[in-house]
């Protein structure tokens, strides 16, 4: 841009009040006034002779003189001149202004330098577009200016740098979107000598030191401090580069963007973009085409890590109904990203040590996010998955009385399918299981389609909502056929003492506000089957053949060794937290077993009776074989095994007499 004799007048009158600029800033345009020595260089003989030329010699005076002219010149030259900042604001306004759309306005002065490079300086600077959803006041600009323009006489700016800017950005109300080169190139049509003509337009580079900027947005607000940033884009259709560092949560993020074609981009077309950001919570990087206009969007590669992706989704202010903790996160996929989509393909997914492949794809219906995903995975482990959840007993060894603290999942449908060549929930083992987790309208199921575990099949299903006083309502059902009791108790709770092939059905519902309260509010039916298994601690064979000869010993005998079962079954109905223990039956080789009771969950504790009868090798009760009563009670961690006592000393002719006597009237008038 020209300077205006305004600009140059002003200057002046600023220069002669001042330092004296260098000679060459008066100097007209022709040499045909050059005198003295240039004269004798024009008529002498060429320089291949012999002949000295006939330089004067220069007294010392005129010597010191032109030193001191030279001094003089230089320092004008390292020296700032100081301009009237309206007159200089006229001259890179419209040039800012054209580029960018942003109007400028200054309130300090405003200064020109030659060295160490052209530059301009302006102090307590202010910058908005025609819609004010973008100010910025910084303390400082400083602009360098090329240099060949320059000594053709024009002002133009190569690149401006920022100090200390304050940047409010109303994103709803869409900043630079009325004017400027990048709003010229966008209204183009694509391929037509108009684009061609925008992608030409000149716009230069943007440094920002020390910043900070406000993102106000529908409904919440951001604030980005200590920004360092720098844009750099020659022109509309030139590679742009954006690189930015900013604290932001605690953290220090560091962002980069570049563009292969921006004004293609601008124009609703397809171009090469890659975007990087590197942050204590999150390391992401995409490479692949972007396109903005009607219908935005970004597809290529995506790269991203977290150490912990819950905590990264909240500093964003996501709030997502996230099974587990998702620690240790690494993704890559292909992306396909909108603004109201977001799908990934080809995915391979690592995060709390389990390794994951599929598709995954996010939508909005209205304000909910709706989520599908379907993963598949050689091996998971689901107690990250199950981690949140409350822990059933309290420190007192009791059902835990704390009060759930329920999550907001009204807000969101996720339908997640996971396929798992094996799988470990807490210490129960799974292969070729079928899972899924399906959260809709505030209500959760879990289920699990099909697994093999333990030589048998596993199915089940659990359902948990929020009813309107705040309590979880919980619904749960459960199938296991042919399963190996023997394994499943090693595994779930430890215990060596029962063996077979085991079938069973549960069906539990329950509401409360604690673990204690479900225990109380359960109830439910079950049903158990034992196929050619065994039962160890009690020995019910060897007790039964041995308590004719010896019927005391017969209470130590059957709490020695183990007893084989044919088959063992029992129904069990559950109200309100006490389960009765009905229609129990067991019969092996040598006795038939009858037992009944009832277990309180609540207390976690049990009584029951049981009446073991001599048979055959088949289990067929003998018609006047012996019977050996015992009872079962106390807490479940260390139930208490009571024989009939007085059954086996009546047995007993020796401890008969420590038996309280009849008297013969007394058992005579009891008969009449």
């Amino acid at each position: 841009m020209l300077f205006s004799s305004r600009a140059l007048a002003e200057g002046a009158r600023c220069i002669a009040s001042g330092p004296r600029p260098p000679a060459f800033f008066y100097m007209d345009d022709g040499m045909s006034h050059s005198t003295g020595p240039m004269r004798e260089i024009e008529g002498s003989k060429p320089l291949g002779q012999s002949r000295r030329l006939p330089f004067p010699r220069l007294s010392r005076r005129w010597l010191i003189a032109l030193g001191a002219v030279a001094a003089v010149a230089l320092g004008a030259a390292l020296a700032p001149w100081t301009f009237s900042t309206n007159a200089l604001l006229e001259e890179i306004s419209g040039q800012l202004n054209a580029s960018s759309g942003l109007f400028i306005a200054a309130k300090g002065r405003s200064t020109f330098s030659l060295l160490p490079r052209p530059h301009i300086t302006i102090d307590s600077i202010a910058f908005a577009d025609p819609t004010a959803a973008l100010t910025i006041e910084a303390e400082r600009l400083h602009g360098n200016v090329l240099l060949l323009p320059l000594l053709a006489g024009r002002l133009e700016i190569a690149d401006i740098e920022l100090i200390r800017p304050a940047i409010e950005v109303d994103l709803d109300r869409k900043p630079m979107s009325t004017s400027g080169a990048a709003v010229r190139a966008a209204a183009a049509r694509p391929s037509t000598p108009a684009a061609e003509k925008a992608d030409r337009a000149r716009l230069g580079g943007v440094s920002i030191v020390s910043g900070v900027a406000r993102l106000k947005y529908s409904g919440g607000e951001e604030t980005l401090q200590d920004i360092d940033a720098t844009l750099d884009w020659r022109t509309v259709g030139s590679p742009a580069t954006l690189d930015a560092a900013f604290s932001w949560g605690g953290e220090r993020p560091r962002a980069m963007l570049w563009v292969l074609k921006p004004g293609a981009l601008l124009r609703g077309e397809q171009t090469p973009v890659t975007v990087r950001l590197d942050s204590d919570s999150v390391r992401l990087e995409a490479e692949g085409f972007g396109q903005i206009g009607a219908k935005p969007r970004y597809m290529g590669r995506l790269n991203a890590s977290s150490p912990s992706l819950r905590h990264a989704l909240g500093l964003a202010k996501v709030s997502a109904p996230l099974p587990g903790a998702f620690e240790n996160v690494q993704l890559s996929a292909k992306a396909s990203v909108g603004l109201r989509d977001f799908q990934l393909t080809d995915v391979k997914l690592s995060a709390d040590d389990n390794e994951f492949e599929g598709t995954f794809a996010l939508r909005h219906e209205g304000e909910k996010p709706i989520v599908h995903a379907t993963l598949a995975s050689n091996f998971v482990s689901l107690k990250p998955m199950i981690a949140d959840l409350p822990p059933l007993s309290g420190a007192d060894g009791q059902w835990s009385r704390d009060a759930f603290v329920l999550p907001n999942i009204q807000d969101a449908d996720v339908d997640l399918r996971l396929s798992a060549t094996r799988a470990r929930i807490l210490r129960l083992n799974l292969e070729d299981a079928a899972l899924s987790l399906l959260l809709r309208g505030g209500r959760l199921e879990l289920s699990l389609a099909e697994a093999q575990a333990y030589k048998g099949t596993v199915k089940g299903r659990a359902t948990f909502a929020a009813n309107a006083a705040g309590a979880l309502e919980f619904h749960g059902n459960a199938q296991l056929t042919g399963v190996d009791a023997g394994a499943l108790a090693w595994d779930l709770a430890a215990r060596p003492d029962l063996g077979g092939a085991l079938d069973a059905n549960f069906t539990l519902d329950a509401t409360g506000d604690s673990v204690a309260q479900i225990t109380r509010d359960l109830d439910g039916r079950a049903s158990l089957t034992l196929s050619e298994g065994e039962v160890g601690g009690i020995d019910l064979e060897r007790a039964l053949r041995r308590v004719d000869k010896r019927p005391l010993s017969s209470a130590m005998d059957i709490r020695s060794g183990h007893s084989l079962v044919d088959r063992a079954s029992a129904t069990i109905k559950i109200v309100k937290g006490t389960a009765n223990i009905e229609d129990g039956q067991a019969h092996g080789p040598g006795f038939a077993l009858a037992f009944a009771g009832q277990t309180r969950i609540p207390e976690r504790s049990l009584a029951m009776k049981a009446q073991a009868n001599e048979a055959d090798a088949a289990g067929k009760p003998r018609e006047k074989g012996v019977q050996i009563g015992f009872d079962l009670s106390g807490a479940w961690d260390d139930p208490v095994f009571a024989p009939d006592a007085a059954a086996l000393i009546k047995r007993s002719g020796a401890a008969a007499p420590l038996l309280p006597r009849v008297e013969p009237e007394a058992g005579a008038a009891k008969e009449r």
